[in-house]
């Protein structure tokens, strides 16, 4: 492979949802053949998550030292931080005393409750709009580096009630891109739902090449593996997405600060 490649969405043991080790991480990342890897441990300040209060930061920094070390591809040291636009000067005083490489904002929670229950209590009408609304609102007020799998609210419609919908929200779409390209960040293209029922990049391709067409230029892929065993999946797919989009450069990240680097073949 020629070029560079990295996963910079994967979770481990440190994650509530996840049992894997940092160093089996590392080792599929070798095998596969990747340039980079970074780990992306579930955060939340929101008491209702159900994340809250288990990411043991000092532990997990300690292992990310310890198996980032010595030969192989690098690992940058991550985090994806669910509705951060929220409770900011709760976050802002932990990230303040931490070291990270990278960021991810996500929206996993609409309100208190998950995307998924939401559908199924409120109907995909208004699950879509409360959706895109919170994520217009981290895009504007949150502390990321990249917005995590910005239409990830399709996923939960298509396993819920068989709806995938994208033209009745392109104008909400639009803002959240230009909110990100505003403040200097990116997007991540992530391949997780590759595997799920809605066989479907989050976001959608339509969504990627508005990014490309407003001016965004900070571009992640990430697996969102929560085992070694999917480290890198869909990752030549998703860059050879990026290239149909005009794209020619993937971002890494290194104390939150981006760089562009040629992208993988």
């Amino acid at each position: 492979m020629s070029g560079y490649l990295a996963d910079y969405h994967v979770h481990t043991r440190f994650s509530f949802d996840s049992e894997e080790t940092i160093g089996d991480i590392r080792k599929m990342a070798a095998a596969r053949g990747l340039s980079e890897v970074c780990i992306t441990d579930h955060f939340t300040v929101n008491p209702k998550d159900k994340s809250f209060g288990l990411y043991p930061y000092r532990e997990a920094y300690e292992e990310y030292l310890r198996d980032s070390a010595g030969a192989g591809p690098a690992v940058r040291f991550g985090l994806e931080i669910g509705e951060g636009q929220y409770r900011r000067d709760t976050l802002d005083d932990f990230l303040a005393q931490a070291h990270y490489d990278f960021i991810i904002g996500s929206v996993h929670n609409i309100g208190d409750i998950t995307i998924r229950q939401t559908i199924r209590e409120r109907g995909a009408d208004y699950a879509f709009d409360a959706y895109y609304d919170e994520v217009l609102g981290l895009a504007e007020e949150g502390d990321y580096d990249v917005l995590g799998h910005l239409d990830l609210v399709n996923r939960y419609a298509w396993d819920e009630q068989g709806i995938y919908r994208l033209d009745a929200y392109t104008h909400q779409i639009e803002a959240i891109l230009k909110a990100v390209i505003h403040r200097g960040r990116g997007i991540e293209i992530n391949t997780s739902s590759l595997s799920k029922n809605c066989r479907q990049f989050m976001p959608n391709p339509w969504i990627v090449k508005r990014f490309k067409a407003l001016g965004g230029q900070i571009v992640t892929l990430g697996s969102d593996a929560h085992s070694a065993a999917r480290v890198g999946d869909g990752l030549s797919e998703a860059a050879a997405l990026l290239r149909d989009c005009g794209f020619e450069a993937l971002a890494a990240f290194e104390k939150r600060r981006p760089r562009l680097m040629p992208l993988g073949q």
